[in-house]
């Protein structure tokens, strides 16, 4: 009976911690990637006897719009096959003015979807034209360099250079 235990092939902990993030790039287009991670490959292979190369890797998109999502409630969803080693996927054509998230996992059969990660949640903008939209594809063009500290600079304030500022009070 010890023998069992010995011979039990042990999983190769990576120090890649799995991880799926979804960015909206224009108002209808989204970018999913993730961290190709060698631990589901491993638990793959040691409990369901497969090869995780040869399954079906799957990014499952749900519009969550309005709702607290567990995982079986979404609106609706849709599959895209992608390769699970390229670490990334363009979506597009999602509808304006709703929120979707990602799950990245396999697919054993026509309705079998193993999920391995979930992704955080991303709003599309409303249509274009409207004030909603035009704000947020603003916030999302602002370039997020850092202020251009000066000399004076206090941990409260931040200062600007001015025209005035070589000049003397008199």
């Amino acid at each position: 009976m010890k023998e069992e235990f010995v011979n039990q092939p042990t999983i190769d902990y990576s120090p890649l911690k799995g991880e799926l993030q979804v960015k909206l790039v224009n108002p209808n287009k989204v970018i999913v990637y993730w961290e190709a991670s060698k631990i589901p490959v491993n638990i793959f292979h040691l409990f369901y006897n497969r090869k995780f190369e040869d399954l079906v890797h799957i990014v499952r998109i749900y519009d969550v719009t309005n709702i607290h999502f567990t995982g079986k409630n979404a609106h609706h969803y849709f599959d895209i096959t992608v390769p699970y080693k390229k670490g990334y996927w363009f979506i597009k054509g999602l509808t304006a003015n709703r929120s979707f998230m990602a799950e990245l996992g396999v697919r054993f059969n026509e309705k079998d979807f193993f999920p391995v990660l979930r992704s955080n949640s991303v709003q599309t903008p409303a249509m274009e034209g409207s004030d909603i939209y035009n704000n947020l594809v603003l916030i999302q063009q602002i370039d997020h360099s850092s202020p251009k500290w000066i000399d004076h600079v206090s941990t409260y304030s931040y200062y600007e250079e001015s025209e005035n500022m070589g000049q003397k009070n008199e």
